[in-house]
């Protein structure tokens, strides 16, 4: 499904088929040629590289309930992380699934609210959630990226209004370095990165769009209410891992778990970040897959080979001139983040 146009000739994208969906952001061209099937080429869906060679034309059904399904406050979640991209919300999934009064999602990254069919396949979403606890947990950082993909507030919002929303920031041009670097390790990255941002200003930049900070906030302080939304600092989690823990658990009325930040863990660091070697690519798109996807542990497989052959990714560095007019739009986001918030996030560069 093509869920808006963006600047650039560019769109995004999600898969038809799978749940979680699949997001992209691309050219068409680029898409195609990354293995994506377009329902814009005469297709009856959209779907992604893996649907394009798991599932056979014939059998591609747009993902739904076989039947209607009424929404269970039980089953739906009531804490959410809405982001933002490469700001931690792999690491807070984990540090929250801990507490044996949180069911974290089965999968990371459900990504339910960015459809705007969502409620055609609620019952699979609600599977996702286990009941017999307070709190139930998903974490998608593309909630935290309008224009890009638009509606997720509102969606949310009429769903679940009781959620309490947990939303992790970092320094606001780290971000955008460290998202693009994902990008490359995971062969997504149309252009480099001087050309992503060669216009800053412009406001569906997918880039730029996550670092937005004080424009994402507003809408989910508008819908949710200042005591529904907690505001985290990356850098926070990195200097006193315990006692942010502390903070967020006490944001969700729940006792402080007694761990060490050792015993927290690490999750998704700089230094994991590899690009996809060429064979894997292949594989990806390959008639191998099937076969590969059916064997015993074949992602932890998958996985390990590509930690071991893929090239480390280096951190790209910006020009002085994009570096300068990419500072000067973020500022007023920065300084609306600091109004909203009542935080300084004093280690950041803006």
């Amino acid at each position: 499904m093509l869920l808006t146009p963006l600047a650039h000739g560019r769109v995004s994208m999600q898969c038809d088929l799978c749940v979680p969906p699949v997001l992209t952001i691309a050219s068409p061209a680029w898409l195609r040629r990354t293995g994506w099937t377009l329902a814009a080429d005469g297709g009856p869906v959209d779907a992604c590289p893996n649907c394009t060679v798991r599932v056979a034309a014939r059998n591609r059904v747009r993902r739904g309930d076989p039947a209607p399904v009424t929404p269970d406050p039980a089953r739906l979640p009531n804490v959410v992380v809405v982001g933002a991209t490469k700001a931690g919300t792999t690491s807070m999934h984990n540090y929250l699934a801990v507490h044996p009064e949180v069911a974290a999602s089965e999968e990371k990254e459900m990504r339910f609210f960015t459809d705007p069919d969502c409620r055609d396949w609620i019952g699979a979403y609600q599977e996702r959630f286990a009941t017999g606890t307070r709190y139930r947990l998903e974490s998608t950082p593309f909630y935290s990226k309008t224009p890009c993909y638009p509606g997720v507030v509102d969606r949310m919002a009429d769903l679940v209004p009781d959620a309490r929303i947990i939303y992790l920031v970092r320094d606001p041009v780290d971000r955008i370095i460290a998202e693009h670097v994902e990008m490359v390790a995971w062969n997504s990255a149309e252009r480099p990165l001087d050309e992503e941002l060669a216009d800053p200003a412009e406001p569906t930049s997918p880039l730029v769009a996550s670092s937005r900070y004080g424009t994402q906030l507003a809408a989910y302080l508008e819908r949710f209410g200042r005591d529904r939304v907690l505001v985290v600092d990356l850098a926070d989690l990195g200097a006193d891992l315990v006692g942010t823990m502390g903070r967020v658990f006490d944001f969700l009325g729940l006792d402080r778990p007694e761990l060490t930040a050792e015993e927290y863990g690490r999750y998704n660091t700089a230094e994991e970040k590899r690009g996809l070697p060429p064979w894997l690519m292949a594989l990806r798109r390959g008639p191998l897959v099937r076969a590969v996807r059916r064997l015993p542990a074949a992602q932890r497989l998958v996985h390990l080979a590509w930690r071991r052959t893929g090239e480390k990714i280096e951190r790209p560095q910006l020009s002085p001139a994009i570096e300068a007019a990419l500072r000067a739009e973020l500022q007023p986001e920065v300084d609306r983040l600091r109004e909203l918030t009542g935080q300084s996030f004093p280690t950041w560069s803006l």
